[in-house]
């Protein structure tokens, strides 16, 4: 019975992880996070978006995460408005974003708001630690080998020691 149960959750796992090497699908789930992360609506998820189609990522698993993370991320959403107030807030700061607001797209781009900022950087500083950390689940995942090579029965190339004729010394 439990075997019902279980199959059509490892088919959609087959599924996600399907063809692709450990790599991909890590920096597919760390790049659907930041995305994820992120309020939609402004330049810089769209930017994400175009980014993560244009790359070499398993795309089924980022978009998982990316829904996973949208879901999740308004429960950071207080977190995240603090660190952006605190970044948006600093001295040094003030003359570049007011010079990148006054741009065409500024306004688009969304630093302006805390929650969108924070995100942002709070996303991308977890990008690292949640890309290793998924890259080891997908190799821990990875189907693995069985059989060992034995050298014994491998064939011997054309230029190994053993199809050379050697003379006898008389």
């Amino acid at each position: 019975m439990l075997a019902h149960i279980v199959r059509p959750l490892r088919a959609t796992a087959r599924f996600l992880l399907a063809s692709d090497s450990p790599r991909q699908l890590a920096a597919g789930f760390s790049l659907g996070m930041v995305l994820g992360m992120l309020p939609k609506g402004n330049l810089i998820a769209l930017s994400l978006c175009v980014l993560l189609f244009s790359l070499r990522v398993n795309k089924r698993l980022a978009l998982v995460a990316a829904v996973l993370f949208s879901c999740l991320g308004p429960l950071a959403d207080s977190f995240t408005g603090q660190v952006g107030a605190e970044v948006l807030h600093a001295g040094v700061l003030q003359a570049g974003f007011a010079s990148v607001y006054q741009l065409p797209l500024g306004p688009w781009l969304g630093f302006h708001n805390t929650v969108v900022m924070g995100s942002l950087l709070v996303g991308l500083y977890l990008a690292y630690p949640v890309y290793w950390a998924s890259y080891a689940g997908t190799r821990w995942l990875e189907p693995r080998s069985t059989t060992v090579a034995d050298p014994q029965t491998e064939p011997s190339s054309p230029l190994s020691e053993d199809a050379v004729p050697r003379r006898e010394a008389a």
